[in-house]
């Protein structure tokens, strides 16, 4: 349950401390090492929640990037850590969701540490035997961990005992966290840490979110959480741009084998790196980052622009964020990768490429620029057709005016707790369903879990094998370890091979199994990091490569869903539609939608030229289109619920012809293929209206 919500009101309450005094009442080792780090007074948000958390509250603390959100959580409780003395355990856990945790955020971390004399460990699946030995022995004063480790370390007797001296618990990137199955596990896992610790301390680190009190219950599950929060914008200047090609376009379009749209897109969003001194151009896949560093490198190798994504190496990630920081390069063209904390420099301005699908990821992304120094955020978005324009149309405008999509945490998720169930009966010989139940309702995604619905869940871990039941008391059976540790992860686990240049022995990045089965052999080119190279080898699980002088070639895909489109952006994208084939004038909505009026005209005519020659799908009027063997749904409903209804209509169309319905699913429209070569909308609209959906 979350209390007042600081940021909402017109003008911030008084902190309960004097803000000036804030540093001062800090132990003398921490002020000094304040000093020496430069901090001589609080930013706003550690004006806000620092009060808070040495009140011992816990809080969930939201601001942009580079305003010292961890040393909000951190300096309150080392002061304290300092005032109370060291034990023999582990007093802080600090949960990440990167097993490759921000590289500035850990030396920010371990320098605090070691300041103030504090070891500082970091445990996940890839620690060393040795290292995890030296951590049972001699525990840590802070564990940096991931929430896969702590389901890894809570069975395991003298890691209990560790464990049982936690105070305080950080959840970093939380918002990440709650809206996922890593999320729920996570609930789950600090409600057993409980079980052993006692009630400790949480304290969650966020990014913007649209539902606050949502990942503040998450927090802090049947307790009360407090928020602090701060604007993401003060000055924002937005932009949301339409490339049409130009003369300079042709010679471009030859150079590189692609069409005149995408060369005049890749000229402006050279123009845009040019004009400022640090460029990041965010993309929404690993693919189109790689699909546009290739083209900037075969067009100009001293285009200073690098690349940046979670399928590269850490070397070479490391590589191009050293050379950017330090302005040998002008621009990265990177994932969401970059939309964390990682210490770049001064940005002054961001480029979005394609619509961000989501206000909560351009608030993100925009917001890295301007804030070191002051100065505005500054974003522009690079839209590719007349769809793409309206949606980051609408996008600009909820992200200028903070409207970001509602937080969803997922509920009663039985796989998850039937994989908790396991690793309780691991930590006690028997337990008490009625313990489980309660400690399951402790936690948000398990709140209303019903009686009968644990039981339904025990039962059939029984007839797996896991465990044996005894009325209503458990107990592990020898299946139930290989059991748990083989599901640590609620991640799809994809088998990666690694990308080695044999020029160098190093390491360029991954691939997934699925390309190397179905594309990659001998002799084949393919383009990460920006660049060509062919494929000399293939072992068990790597990839040996070399580099080559090559325009052509294919593009890795990697696992990962596009981000999905809400219905709420959807169906504002459908209302724009409906405005634009009537006579509006389109001046009006210039400044709202950050656009220029050159383009809006040409959306404007682009979308009444669609109505003359059909009927234009709005918020409020689906329509249904018939080619050759299709059938186009065209519907503003968004990608989750456009994909449902696909999945539904398919399956009762499939099992009335007897034959598979192909579909194909985007945010505006599902395209239906009929097996029989001929397209039926009539059969489309009569099984919709059979549906009997609620409004």
């Amino acid at each position: 349950m979350a209390d007042a919500e600081q940021a909402s009101l017109p003008e911030p309450p008084t902190p309960p401390e004097d803000v000036g005094d804030l540093f001062s009442r800090f132990h003398p080792r921490v002020r000094d090492a304040l000093r020496r780090k430069g901090f001589s007074r609080p930013t706003k948000i550690q004006e806000r929640a620092i009060p808070v958390v040495n009140r011992g509250e816990n809080v969930l603390v939201i601001g942009p990037t580079g305003e010292g959100k961890t040393e909000v959580a951190l300096l309150p409780i080392l002061d304290k850590m300092m005032k109370e003395g060291k034990t023999r355990a582990i007093s802080v856990l600090y949960i990440a969701p990167l097993r490759a945790l921000n590289r500035d955020l850990l030396d920010r971390i371990e320098w605090w540490g070691g300041e103030l004399g504090f070891k500082v460990q970091v445990r996940h699946g890839d620690t060393p035997t040795r290292e995890r030995r030296r951590q049972a022995i001699r525990p840590p004063d802070m564990l940096i961990t991931t929430p896969e480790t702590l389901q890894a370390i809570l069975p395991g007797s003298t890691m209990r005992k560790h464990l049982a001296g936690v105070k305080y618990v950080i959840v970093d990137e939380v918002h990440e966290l709650a809206v996922d199955k890593r999320g729920v596990q996570l609930a789950l896992g600090l409600e057993r840490l409980a079980e052993i610790a006692g009630e400790f301390q949480r304290i969650g680190l966020s990014a913007t979110v649209g539902s606050p009190d949502v990942v503040a219950g998450f927090l802090g599950g049947n307790r009360d959480v407090s928020i602090c929060k701060i604007a993401f914008f003060r000055d924002v200047s937005m932009a949301v741009e339409f490339p049409r090609p130009a003369e300079e376009d042709e010679q471009i379009a030859k150079k590189l084998m692609i069409s005149k749209p995408s060369a005049a897109r890749l000229r402006r969003v050279r123009e845009l790196v040019e004009e400022h001194r640090s460029t990041l151009v965010f993309v929404n896949t690993r693919d189109m980052a790689e699909i546009l560093s290739s083209r900037f490198n075969l067009w100009d190798k001293k285009s200073g622009v690098d690349v940046h994504h979670s399928s590269l190496s850490s070397v070479v990630r490391i590589e191009a964020e050293k050379k950017f920081k330090s302005e040998e390069t002008k621009g990265i063209i990177c994932t969401s990768s970059m939309e964390l904390g990682i210490d770049v420099g001064s940005v002054d301005l961001v480029v979005q490429y394609e619509s961000p699908r989501q206000a909560s990821r351009l608030i993100q992304r925009v917001g890295r620029s301007g804030h070191k120094t002051g100065r505005t955020s500054k974003g522009v978005v690079v839209t590719i057709d007349a769809d793409d324009v309206l949606e980051a149309m609408v996008i600009t405008r909820r992200t200028t005016g903070e409207e970001i999509e509602e937080t969803l945490v997922p509920e009663s998720s039985f796989d998850v707790l039937a994989h908790q169930i396991v690793g309780s009966c691991l930590e006690d010989r028997t337990v008490e369903a009625s313990r489980i139940l309660s400690m399951a309702r402790r936690s948000h995604p398990y709140r209303n879990l019903k009686s009968e619905d644990l039981m339904r869940v025990v039962r059939q871990l029984e007839a797996q094998d896991m465990i044996w039941v005894d009325g209503t008391t458990l107990r592990r059976r020898r299946s139930a370890w290989q059991y748990y540790f083989e599901n640590l992860s609620t991640i799809p686990d994809v088998k990666r091979f690694r990308i080695i240049n044999i020029v160098t022995n190093s390491p360029i990045g991954s691939l997934d199994e699925e390309f190397v089965a179905t594309k990659a052999e001998r002799g084949t080119t393919f383009i990460t990091q920006g660049e060509a190279w062919t494929i000399l080898d293939i072992e068990e699980n790597k990839v040996l490569v070399s580099p080559v002088e090559s325009p052509l070639g294919a593009i890795p895909g990697w696992l990962g869903e596009m981000i999905p489109v809400p219905f709420d952006v959807a169906q504002e994208v459908g209302m724009m539609r409906g405005r634009l084939t009537g006579d509006l004038d389109g001046e009006e909505l210039k400044g709202v939608y950050h656009i220029d009026g050159d383009e809006l005209a040409l959306i404007k005519k682009y979308v009444k030229s669609q109505g003359e020659k059909s009927s234009v799908a709005t918020d409020r009027k689906l329509v249904l289109e018939a080619y050759r063997d299709k059938v186009i749904f065209h519907g503003c409903y968004g990608t989750k619920a456009n994909e449902t209804l696909a999945r539904i209509i398919a399956a009762l169309l499939t099992a009335r012809f007897g034959a598979a319905v192909g579909v194909k699913v985007d945010p505006y429209r599902i395209v239906f293929t009929f097996p029989d070569g001929a397209g039926k909308p009539e059969l489309i609209l009569q099984t919709v209206m059979d549906l009997d959906i609620e409004h």
